[in-house]
């Protein structure tokens, strides 16, 4: 078959772009990873680790270790922190195993979000069609560089262990848990892949359902929605009559029914814990704020963010997107009803992740939670994106003829034409960034520490402290306070009598110190 001549036409137009998108991503992370090797750990790390730590200093192995990780919860859960999920994987900090180990962190937190989007969106695509991963990997990929480099806060997403881990971690196991909920619900035959599926999906339930209460309710609430609308989607029968399809919801129902059993479950056991109304009345007084004005809140707190953050850098990415997504959906097996009502639910179950702090204390929550809330903002803006593409793609037949004409007019050009398109806008975002947001985006920041030196010296000095709480000798210590504060890595520092004493006494109790004391100089 003859094919036309143009910039991009055919296969390698998506895979060359393909490929720029991740040299770009990769430019990206650089200079985040660069920086890795400066990390040390910091506050919760000390507190949640020290059992595990102690059993490492004894000789003990990896099993030893794992009961002490479990001794960790099993202490939390009464005295503080009423989920498990973070106790668990807190007292598995790599600072253990020698406090070099810690730069793994921003690897583990950044790979994970990039297998969970990856996992997420590769999967929806090729579970309704054979989608080529040279189209739906650009749609991730546009939006993973922009996640990683407005990230609300650089420390709490990528660098320090124990807030990121519950929150980015936590996060991004669950997209890889939707993808895997939705293949098995959906699959027509059980293999020993669906059994493989079925164990890993089930220590993925576990984990995000012990894990930060944002996530896991809004898994949960999906999961509910996800059976209803497999019996109201799948209608069978004309406009007078409707009939439910009550045999595929049976079928999904019945292959993954434990998923919502082990996620609720361990949502529910987390809720019922102690530690909860400890750590309420030692941080907020006791008291929460009622349901109903959470629930309010939360979605006019989430119409502000997506207000604030939808600017012009977000609709030049969309723009990059749209070709894809419109190459992708076409294929799909999808009919992409109702998109009004899609877009809808979908602000419904981004409003449930703000409901739980906003409940407890009537805020957003910190820099932690604000990075998955960023995270989420992007991955429904795409499907929402994704999702009205395909519904006009599945009804163009039904446009207004002066549409259809547009349509046919401009569709083929942007195909045709597609390298240039996406060079010029590219380069229009990039000169945007460029010019107003440099200096504020977490590569160029990270860079900056690096470039200065910022980084190496708080390494350095942070070397010659773990030289005196290494050894056994020196109980009493005083140290002086750090000389540079680099603003990507460190999440909180030592501090003076007037400060924020407990990560003193923390990491005293962690290194086996009689107190730590910072002295001015």
């Amino acid at each position: 078959m003859h094919k036309k001549k143009g910039w991009g036409n055919g296969e390698g137009g998506w895979l060359l772009i393909t490929c720029c998108c991740v040299l770009a991503l990769c430019v990206v992370l650089t200079p985040l990873l660069m920086n890795a090797k400066y990390n040390y750990p910091s506050a919760d790390d000390w507190s949640f680790s020290e059992r595990t730590y102690d059993s490492i200093q004894a000789g003990g192995g990896i099993v030893e270790v794992l009961l002490s990780a479990f001794e960790t919860v099993a202490y939390y859960r009464s005295a503080w922190e009423g989920r498990f999920t973070i106790p668990f994987l807190g007292a598995l900090q790599p600072g253990i195993w020698g406090e070099e180990c810690y730069g793994v962190v921003t690897w583990i937190l950044l790979g994970g979000l990039i297998l969970g989007e990856i996992s997420l969106f590769g999967g929806l695509f090729r579970q309704y069609g054979q989608i080529r991963g040279r189209i739906w990997l650009s749609i991730v990929l546009f939006t993973l560089i922009m996640q990683v480099l407005y990230t609300p806060s650089v420390v709490e997403s990528f660098y320090w262990y124990n807030g990121a881990v519950n929150y980015t971690f936590v996060f991004a196991m669950s997209l890889l848990f939707v993808m895997l909920f939705i293949k098995l619900a959906m699959s027509e035959t059980i293999t020993w892949k669906f059994g493989m599926m079925a164990v890993v999906s089930g220590i993925l339930a576990v984990m995000i359902g012990g894990g930060n209460y944002s996530t896991s309710l809004s898994i949960l609430l999906f999961m509910v929605l996800f059976y209803i609308a497999v019996c109201v989607y799948g209608v069978r029968g004309g406009e007078k009559r409707v009939q439910f399809n009550t045999k595929l919801l049976k079928r999904s129902f019945g292959r993954t029914w434990y998923l919502l059993l082990l996620e609720g479950g361990s949502f529910l056991v987390c809720l019922l814990a102690p530690g909860n109304s400890v750590r309420l009345a030692g941080n907020f007084g006791g008291a929460t704020r009622s349901a109903g004005w959470a629930v309010w809140m939360s979605l006019v707190r989430s119409a502000t963010n997506i207000y604030s953050w939808t600017n012009i850098k977000i609709v030049l990415m969309l723009l990059l997107i749209l070709p894809f997504a419109w190459q992708a959906v076409q294929s799909m097996e999808f009919d992409f009803k109702w998109p009004a009502f899609f877009t809808l639910l979908t602000f419904g179950l981004y409003a449930s992740q703000i409901a739980p702090t906003m409940y407890v204390d009537g805020t957003t929550g910190g820099g932690r939670m604000a990075a998955i809330l960023y995270y989420s903002y992007h991955i429904w803006l795409v499907g929402n994106v994704c999702y009205w593409v395909g519904w006009c793609c599945k009804r163009r037949q039904k446009w207004p003829a002066f549409m259809a004409k547009g349509f046919s007019a401009t569709a083929p050009f942007v195909r045709r034409f597609l390298i240039p398109y996406c060079a010029v806008i590219g380069i229009v975002l990039a000169g945007v960034i460029y010019r107003f947001d440099l200096k504020e985006i977490s590569s160029y920041r990270a860079y900056r520490d690096w470039r200065q030196g910022w980084a190496q010296q708080y390494a350095l000095e942070w070397q010659e402290r773990f030289k005196v709480l290494h050894d056994e000798s020196v109980k009493q210590v005083e140290f002086a306070p750090l000389s540079v504060y680099p603003e990507t890595i460190i999440y909180t520092d030592l501090q003076d009598e007037n400060g924020y004493i407990w990560v003193n006494k923390d990491c005293a109790k962690y290194y086996d110190k009689e107190y730590i004391h910072i002295v001015p100089q």
